[in-house]
């Protein structure tokens, strides 16, 4: 999918916009500035491109991605909003302060409708499970430190988790070859990237609170709603529980080969 065509109201396009604000470090959202959903930089990114945050939670998207591992989305943009969820956030306000001449709201009008409706026309979904193997293998290195930082030489083995990441990374990889180069029919190929995200997910849910069910994201238990990355084994870490953080190492890797598994799974 090539940069959104749709300008901004700063000028050039919304992705100029948002790519410049990247790369200077300013592309940073306040928490009650995003109609209730936190933003905060990804805590990793495999490609070198504009900064797309990780979902925790507060809004809709979290039922899809958390419970039933739906490909989310949240779009929201940012600016000084300190009436958030007062008598103050009104039209009025809005007419007067936020956006008098509905410029940003015609921009983000544009940028809702081009998504919905190149998704809904894609041939093949876009989805790149090679980049999301290599995030989750970033995650795995920094909760891996903090572990050793933790509980020093009784620090778990992340090997099984790291293994099956890579194997989730090189499946991700050979499917989006096919993905380039879809068949005339691609119902099968579709339904294999759709069903690898909901392999994600944990049967059982995670540790105290078994409605979340996805392995790698999920709101933290003390952050509002940030997300946080493969929450069951950096909260864990967080606790202090060395047990708890073994076996959820062990339900991560099992998470992570079965989604591999699944994308192998199409011929």
């Amino acid at each position: 999918m090539s940069p959104s065509p749709v300008p901004s109201p700063q000028g050039g396009t919304v992705y100029e916009v948002w790519r410049k604000a990247t790369q200077s470090g300013n592309d940073t959202f306040n928490p009650q500035e995003t109609s209730g959903s936190t933003f905060r930089p990804p805590a990793a990114q495999a490609r070198a491109d504009v900064s797309v945050g990780d979902l925790g939670s507060g809004s809709d998207y979290t039922v899809f991605l958390q419970h039933l591992g739906v490909p989310s989305t949240d779009v929201g943009s940012t600016g000084s909003y300190g009436v958030y969820h007062s008598v103050f956030d009104n039209f009025n306000w809005f007419k007067k302060f936020g956006d008098p001449n509905f410029l940003y709201e015609q921009e983000m009008a544009r940028v809702y409708g081009l998504e919905a409706l190149r998704m809904a026309n894609a041939d093949v979904l876009p989805y790149d499970y090679e980049e999301y193997g290599k995030e989750i293998l970033a995650y795995l290195d920094a909760a891996k430190k903090k572990a050793e930082s933790k509980f020093g030489s009784q620090s778990p083995d992340f090997g099984q988790a790291a293994e099956a990441a890579k194997h989730f990374e090189e499946a991700g990889a050979k499917i989006l070859s096919k993905e380039r180069k879809p068949p005339e029919d691609t119902t099968k190929l579709n339904h294999a990237l759709r069903d690898a995200e909901r392999a994600l997910l944990v049967p059982e849910g995670l540790p105290n609170r078994p409605w979340y069910k996805h392995a790698i994201f999920a709101p933290g238990q003390y952050t509002g709603y940030a997300a946080v990355v493969i929450p069951g084994v950096n909260e864990g870490i967080d606790s202090g529980d060395l047990e708890r953080t073994r076996k959820q190492i062990a339900v991560l890797a099992q998470a992570l080969q079965k989604a591999a598994h699944v994308l192998e799974g199409y011929r």
